[in-house]
């Protein structure tokens, strides 16, 4: 009985990493991105994933860890222009860019948050939690 679960919980890991990688990646402007993480499968599907990307966004509703997925996302390069533009992004979402500074713009519920992130090889991690964090903080700083 035990071996049969190990192998339904294993069978349903890999569906859903196919399933991400069957909707993904995508690409934009040469930008290549996975968006998802709707449900327990779908966020160790994209976690299996992570090490591909090294842009990882996750937007909450609160740092209790309530996941949101109707966030506008916006990356622009650092002379302002749009990189990428997504509409229903979340609750994670990566991204494969060149290293360099962005600014992201993710706005839900008439909240707009503006960070700026520096980029590189290594995976760059944020979270925005809508109800906690002040739209006007810049994020984290390098």
């Amino acid at each position: 009985m035990q071996r049969t679960y190990a192998a339904a919980v294993v069978l349903a890991a890999c569906l859903a990493v196919s399933a991400v990688q069957a909707a993904g990646p995508q690409q934009q402007n040469g930008i290549s991105y996975i968006n998802g993480g709707v449900g327990q499968d779908e966020q160790n599907a994209m976690r299996a994933l992570r090490a591909d990307y090294n842009l990882l966004l996750t937007f909450a509703t609160r740092q209790s860890g309530a996941f949101r997925s109707d966030v506008q996302l916006d990356i622009m390069d650092a002379k302002g222009a749009t990189l990428l533009s997504v509409p229903n992004t979340g609750p994670m979402f990566y991204a494969k860019l060149p290293a360099g500074t962005y600014r992201i713009s993710a706005a839900a519920e008439g909240k707009t948050f503006k960070r700026t992130v520096k980029v590189g090889n290594a995976p760059r991690e944020m979270t925005l939690h809508w109800e906690n964090d002040s739209p006007d903080d810049p994020g984290p700083q390098d």
